[in-house]
């Protein structure tokens, strides 16, 4: 004890520290004393938590943890978690060229693709608009953006970063669709001058407003107005929880992040490309970028869904083994992809019906134009976001505030998908209940 009080003690000089030494050593009477003094110590030196000042991970444990309901990323199941926090492994591993061979094969299920090429590449869903402005298009190529609210336009900013030409097709309200009329127009007026659209960009849900693009009628449009477009779908809000069927629909390029309805941690750009789009993308000394060249990772690709190592970067590895897990738990819902669908879908109607119920009015100009996996609504009269979100978190609920810069003021958004939905519905249920509570109007 008294060795440890010393080395501790550094209040004062060396003659004290010496002092209580001696005492300590020298005095077996005053044993209970140093005792004493030991607890003080003790009390005046905490353990340090050893990584910063707050606990690993935010909260003390998953019982005082607000649950997550923003547009992502979301929460996710315990065995993706699991995978994400398993040990280390080498790029070259052979458990690893499994996971990622198997989440390759397992990605053309999700997109229902027979024959499109899936990129896993580290990054966000924004990696995916480099990817399509630098290898699908040149400068000075046209492009037609289906614009559904702010992140529509950022991706249209990402092109003209690239020098391409792009006209937008927008609601004149937010929270509408652009009209299906206006897209065909703009198609057809540029293929019959002779100067078509080399690519039309479709946000399949903007995370801004929820605006659920018509998209199966739009790529019907894309394909009969101008059929060598090529149909590239922005899914970062819609991937995997929104119908999206590549091969029937004549999709060439779909892209997003993995952290909202595929129920993964943030960090993977995952993309897929079909057969069509991958014969236009140019050698890779004629790509302007050089991490998202396709044609660097396109034989990475190869190689890993034929269960061989390969290397150009090195992959985030922990995330590509939550991914094979995500893909697998997504696809075991009864019936498949189609049961996923469902699942969302009967889920956004219930949160809608209660809304409506309670007074509570949505953003998009009705619920069929709205994503079955995000809802925006409208701040009821009187009551801001000082008055909901932080209540909402005192009630175990994070929500995200409102974000499109023409009415973020106006109304905060819900986020309702994967592992939320497909296991754990009673907190959609408590959520909704807390939240009728707080923000009802009737």
């Amino acid at each position: 004890a008294g060795l440890w009080l010393w080395s501790r003690d550094t209040s004062g000089g060396e003659s004290k520290r010496f002092h209580m030494l001696r005492t300590c050593m020298l005095s077996a009477e005053r044993g209970l004393r140093a005792g004493m003094l030991l607890r003080k110590a003790l009390r005046a030196y905490p353990p340090s938590r050893g990584y910063g000042s707050q606990p690993i991970g935010g909260y003390q444990n998953e019982s005082v943890r607000p649950k997550l309901f923003i547009p992502g990323p979301v929460e996710f199941s315990p065995e993706v978690l699991q995978a994400a926090g398993s040990g280390a492994r080498a790029h070259t591993d052979s458990t690893l060229i499994e996971d990622f061979g198997k989440s390759i094969e397992l990605l053309r299920k999700v997109f229902l693709s027979s024959s499109a090429q899936p990129f896993i590449l580290s990054g966000s869903g924004v990696l995916g608009w480099d990817a399509v402005a630098c290898n699908l298009l040149q400068k000075g190529d046209r492009v037609l953006q289906v614009n559904s609210g702010f992140f529509s336009t950022r991706f249209e900013d990402a092109y003209k970063q690239y020098g391409m030409q792009v006209t937008s097709v927008a609601p004149k309200v937010v929270g509408a669709r652009p009209l299906n009329e206006e897209v065909e127009r703009e198609l057809k007026t540029a293929k019959n001058s002779s100067r078509p659209y080399k690519l039309i960009s479709i946000t399949g849900v903007d995370t801004s407003t929820g605006v659920l693009a018509d998209l199966r009628a739009l790529c019907h449009i894309a394909r009969i107005a101008s059929p060598d477009t090529l149909i590239v779908v922005d899914a970062v809000c819609s991937a995997a929880g929104e119908e999206l069927r590549m091969d029937e629909w004549g999709i060439d390029f779909v892209l997003t992040g993995s952290q909202k309805a595929i129920g993964v941690p943030p960090g993977l750009c995952v993309m897929i490309c079909s057969q069509r789009a991958l014969a236009r993308i140019p050698d890779k000394s004629a790509i302007p970028n050089y991490f998202a060249n396709l044609r660097s990772w396109l034989p990475i690709m190869e190689s890993y869904e034929g269960r061989k190592p390969s290397y150009f970067a090195t992959p985030a590895v922990n995330l590509v083994g939550a991914l094979r897990v995500g893909l697998e738990q997504l696809l075991e819902t009864p019936g498949g992809m189609e049961g996923y669908f469902k699942v969302h879908r009967e889920t956004k109607e219930k949160i809608h019906q209660k809304l409506s119920s309670a007074g509570l009015q949505l953003l998009t100009e009705s619920s069929n134009v709205s994503s079955n996996l995000l809802s925006c609504i409208r701040y009821p009269q009187g009551k801001s976001a000082a008055d909901i979100l932080p209540a909402m978190k005192q009630r175990g609920w994070i929500i995200a505030a409102g974000l499109h810069p023409a009415c973020a003021g106006e109304y905060f958004r819900v986020g309702h998908m994967g592992y939320s939905v497909t296991k754990r519905p009673e907190w959609i249920d408590k959520l909704l209940d807390d939240l009728v509570d707080i923000a009802g109007s009737k």
